[in-house]
Formats: C-alpha cells, sequence, structure tokens
C-alpha cells in the first residue's frame, strides 16, 4: 500500500496582474507583481512534481530526488528576488516573498529531512507513525502561515500601486491541485492511523499463537477485541471522502470489524482449547487448525481489499503531474 508521505502544504499567490505593459519590472507595477509570481508558480510546479512522486511512487530514492530539486529551484527563486530592487521604495511585497521563499527552503531543507528520517522507522509503533504524521502537519502549518503573509502583502501592494489583480487559469490550476492534495492527505492519515494501530495490536495474536501461549492468546483476544471496537467506531463516525465516497473508509472499517467477529467468535474456542493443548483430540486439533485457516483467509482477503482501495483513493484524488 502506498502511504501518502512527504506532503508539504504549498503557498500560492491567489492572483496575478492583468497583462502589464511591456515594461521592465521597474517601472511597471503589473510586471513587478508578475515577476514575483513567475518565481513562486516555477517553484510550486517543482513542488507539485514531488507531491505527485511521493503519492504515486514507492521509490524513496526518485522521491528523494524530486525533493531536491525543489530545494535547488528555492535557492534560484531566492538569488532572483534578492537581486529584484524595491519597487519605487516600496518594499514590503518583496520582502514578504523573500521570508516565504526561506521558509519553504527551510521546511524541504530541514523538516523534511527529519520528515524522511522518520519515515525509515514509521513502522515500528502507532507512536512512530505518529510522530511522522506530527512532523509532516509542524511543515505544513510553517508553510501556512508564510501563504498568508506573502498574500496580504501582495493585496497591499496592488493597492497601493493601484492595479487589479485576476487570477490565471494557470495559477487556478495549480491552487486546485494543492488544496486537493492538503485534503486527500488529511483524510488518509484519518484513516489510516486506526488501521495501522489497530495492526500493531494485532500481531501480538500472531506471536502467542505461533508461540502456542494459551495465556498470552487469551489476553491479545481480548486487547484486540477491544481496540476493533474501537477502530470500527470510530472508522465508521467517519464519513466518506468529499461527503459521498466511502470505499476507503469502509475498507478500513471492515478489516476492523473482521476482528471484532474473530475475538468474539472463532478466538473464544480457539484460546478455550489451546488452555488444554497437551490433552486435545483429533477432532480439536482440526478445530483450531480449521480456526487457524479461516483467520489467515480472512486476514488476508481484508488486508488486500484494504490495499487496492487505498491505491485506488490515491490514483483517483491525487493526480500525476510530471510537468
Amino acid at each position: 500500500m502506498r502511504l501518502f508521505t512527504q506532503v508539504a502544504s504549498v503557498y500560492l499567490l491567489a492572483a496575478i496582474a492583468r497583462p502589464a505593459a511591456a515594461q521592465a519590472p521597474a517601472q511597471d507595477p503589473g510586471a513587478y507583481n508578475n515577476a514575483i509570481v513567475a518565481e513562486q508558480v516555477d517553484l510550486l510546479k517543482k513542488n507539485l512534481r514531488y507531491i505527485s512522486k511521493a503519492a504515486h511512487s514507492e521509490n524513496d530514492r526518485k522521491i528523494e530526488n524530486r525533493r531536491l530539486e525543489v530545494v535547488e529551484q528555492n535557492k534560484l527563486a531566492l538569488s532572483r528576488l534578492q537581486h529584484l530592487a524595491a519597487f519605487k521604495g516600496n518594499d514590503e511585497f518583496r520582502l514578504a516573498a523573500i521570508r516565504a521563499f526561506k521558509t519553504t527552503l527551510d521546511v524541504y531543507s530541514a523538516d523534511f529531512k527529519q520528515v524522511n528520517t522518520l519515515a525509515s522507522t514509521r513502522s515500528d509503533s502507532y507512536e512512530a507513525m505518529q510522530r511522522f504524521f506530527d512532523a509532516q502537519e509542524a511543515a505544513n502549518k510553517k508553510l501556512a502561515v508564510v501563504s498568508d503573509s506573502v498574500d496580504a502583502a501582495q493585496q497591499r501592494f496592488a493597492k497601493a500601486q493601484g492595479f487589479s489583480l485576476s487570477t490565471s487559469r494557470e495559477s487556478a490550476k495549480l491552487s486546485a491541485y494543492a488544496k486537493a492534495v492538503d485534503e486527500v492527505n488529511h483524510y488518509q492519515h484519518e484513516v489510516f492511523l486506526p488501521y495501522f494501530r489497530l495492526q500493531k495490536f494485532t500481531a501480538r495474536l500472531s506471536d502467542a499463537l505461533n508461540a502456542q501461549d494459551a495465556a498470552a492468546f487469551e489476553a491479545a483476544r481480548v486487547a484486540v477485541g477491544a481496540e476493533a471496537d474501537k477502530t470500527a467506531a470510530e472508522l465508521a463516525a467517519l464519513p466518506g471522502f468529499r461527503g459521498k465516497d466511502m470505499a476507503y473508509r469502509n475498507a478500513a472499517r471492515d478489516y476492523a470489524n473482521m476482528y471484532v467477529v474473530l475475538c468474539a467468535n472463532q478466538f473464544v474456542q480457539m484460546a478455550e482449547l489451546m488452555k488444554n493443548k497437551d490433552h486435545l483430540t483429533k477432532a480439536d486439533v482440526q478445530t483450531i487448525n480449521g480456526h487457524i485457516a479461516t483467520f489467515n483467509q480472512q486476514r488476508q482477503k481484508y488486508n488486500d481489499a484494504y490495499n487496492r482501495t487505498a491505491s485506488a483513493f490515491m490514483d483517483t484524488y491525487v493526480p500525476v503531474m510530471n510537468d
């Protein structure tokens, strides 16, 4: 299953000036505005290519290469803006954009480096996975703050210079993509974390079963049953994606409900039989083996369904972006 990782919110100047006169940015406020926006749009394209790769690939090297492309584009944009003079004494917009680019560079150079480090250990525990997601969200919040500040500075610049702003088709497309990515990322975390948490509990069942430890199996059965109830209820309360697509949520919920049923029925019988493992009849052994076979089949079935649905969810709502 592709886990949507290493994804950042990306700030986008929501508007650009109407086509300006053919003058240098130093003389025309619209051209000056567009020079700054052009750098931001070029960076955003690189950013979204990185996001697309993170969403649709499990190749960590390729994902890392896309991150480095964002860093290099970021450095280039910063250099250009730092060499751009203030517009007739008005330097607020340029400086706000520079601060935003610096924050983005910090996030992709340091914060996401930490995310990548956490990615290597995220499957160790639910707590490790939570730290991994928390690091992503902390990085995203930094970008959201600078997004608001640079947008406000642009609005003030346009008002002071007496020109109106209008959204370009390209900017609107990129903005819609970025918003969709954030929406998908947030929803996947809401579904995946309960599913992952339950998986960590269920590992105890397999360990106890392999060890033929009746006491450990019974303790695991009780713990898994309680966690499965909790997970199923948590996911059942989660609305469908965009209020209508229930498939991904349902796949995770069905996985939890499988354990609710098994813990209340077959696993109870298995626990009782395991207590007398040294005195089992041939029929008892056949019963246990039958329950184990059912467990393995059901686990494979619902895991496969979840993985297929999770991949389909990503493929449907995060388009591939190569340009």
